[in-house]
């Protein structure tokens, strides 16, 4: 068996796919849209690519108009993580971007129904915007809430600018009283005003090109936090001119538990086993190291102890296969 035969059968856990950068030619084929003319609709899949970041977004927004859409994209996903052996995925889903004519608790209500249907153990990360006023934000609290452990295991404060981090410090106090993890990304250097933000969080999406300072790394090990790592997302920026500059093996390396993310899949033409066959490529990495990060993982991730355990152990037998 090749190395790539071995990657696409390794058991998959996936902490990040972007629910509207998922969605492939195929399945756009299939949908309706009462705004777009079937010719527009097929000039969108004459495309050499649906892969430039942007145009892949508005496409999505403007085709998911309906609940059946809605519903057609999310069982594509699933099928799509089946092919790809995931055994786990956490989807990022940011409802202020849908139709406005649709009901919010409708698209959550539908995208948590197909997948309890599916064999695959999914939730939802809620994402939520620093932008929002103050309505919209209460809106979608009041949705985190009523559907926390329900479904959605999280919420992403996705922030818009960085000095927002400071008037959102209640919120994130209430996350940690009500034992609400959060995700927060790391774009820019931290400051001591919002260092609280970050240290409590359950993952960091970090986007910087520097190694993190050893105060930094001893902060996340002590608290156990996962840096979450989207390769393919910070190559198709151009923050590395040279993906060997990266030091992901070296954080590996001082035992920091760490995600390898997909984010947006077809939006930047990538899937976690082109993310596995990155680290391979260019990094001195091996399969065991690669069942060290993915049992790292599932140890912290925010679901029941039951459906931990079991996740743990269907890992361990799919990964014993392959060696």
């Amino acid at each position: 068996m090749t190395l790539f035969e071995q990657l696409k059968l390794f058991p998959k856990v996936d902490l990040h796919i972007d629910f509207l950068g998922s969605m492939t030619k195929e399945t756009i084929s299939k949908l309706t849209n009462s705004e777009m003319t079937r010719e527009e609709i097929d000039d969108i899949l004459d495309f050499d690519s649906l892969r430039d970041y942007d145009t892949s977004k508005n496409i999505a927004i403007k085709l998911l108009n309906s609940l059946e859409n809605i519903k057609i994209a999310a069982n594509d996903l699933i099928e799509k993580l089946k092919n790809d052996n995931l055994i786990y995925a956490e989807i990022f889903l940011n409802l202020n971007l849908f139709n406005k004519d649709l009901n919010r608790k409708e698209i959550l209500k539908t995208l948590l129904k197909v997948f309890k249907e599916s064999n695959i153990k999914i939730n939802l990360v809620l994402e939520i915007n620093s932008n929002l006023d103050k309505d919209t934000l209460y809106l979608n609290l009041e949705l985190l809430y009523e559907y926390y452990n329900k479904g959605i295991n999280g919420v992403y404060f996705k922030k818009e600018k960085q000095e927002n981090l400071d008037s959102y410090k209640a919120l994130f106090d209430k996350f940690l009283k009500d034992k609400i993890p959060y995700i927060v990304l790391l774009d820019s250097r931290l400051t001591n005003q919002n260092k609280e933000i970050y240290y409590n969080a359950s993952r960091i999406i970090y986007n910087l090109i520097e190694k993190p300072d050893d105060n930094f790394l001893n902060i996340i090990r002590d608290q156990e936090i996962v840096l979450e790592i989207p390769i393919t997302y910070q190559s198709y920026f151009n923050l590395y001119d040279n993906l060997s500059n990266h030091f992901i093996y070296l954080l590996y390396k001082e035992n920091v538990k760490l995600a390898i993310t997909t984010i947006d899949m077809t939006a930047l033409d990538t899937d976690l086993l082109n993310e596995y066959c990155k680290l391979f490529n260019v990094f001195p990495f091996n399969l065991h190291d690669l069942v060290n990060i993915n049992l790292g993982i599932l140890n912290k991730l925010n679901v029941s102890d039951e459906v931990k355990n079991n996740l743990i152990v269907e890992f361990k037998e799919k990964a014993n296969e392959l060696f």
